[in-house]
């Protein structure tokens, strides 16, 4: 059986070339999500949606979703206000996409401050 040369058997969503991810995950940023309302610890994100942690009874695939992003970057906090829906979910996660591409815009300016 031959597989391509960055396949990761124990990570299938790795960001390698060839996988389907448009933006890089980042797993090591200090942050949370805001999700309607109710506050869900943040498992990775990327510019183009997040994964978080929490009771996802009150979700469903397909379901919109107005999100608030809050990182902690240095000495203060940044909060980033974007849509999108619910994409994948099981008993402990949550997967949404952000609505926008345009969305991607937004985070400039927190990634340039948790990268420095």
């Amino acid at each position: 059986m031959s597989f391509e040369k960055n396949y990761n058997a124990f990570n299938a969503n790795d960001n390698t070339t060839s996988q389907r991810r448009r933006f890089q995950r980042r797993d090591h940023d200090v942050c949370m999500v805001n999700v309607d309302g109710h506050p869900f610890p943040v498992i990775d994100w990327s510019q183009g949606g997040v994964l978080f942690e929490g009771d996802t009874r009150q979700f469903s695939e397909g379901q919109s979703v107005n999100m608030i992003l809050r990182f902690k970057t240095g000495h203060s906090i940044e909060d980033v206000k974007v849509s999108g829906k619910i994409i994948r979910k099981n008993n402990t996660h949550v997967a949404t996409q952000f609505a926008k591409a345009d969305d991607a815009d937004l985070f400039d300016s927190v990634l340039e401050k948790l990268s420095a």
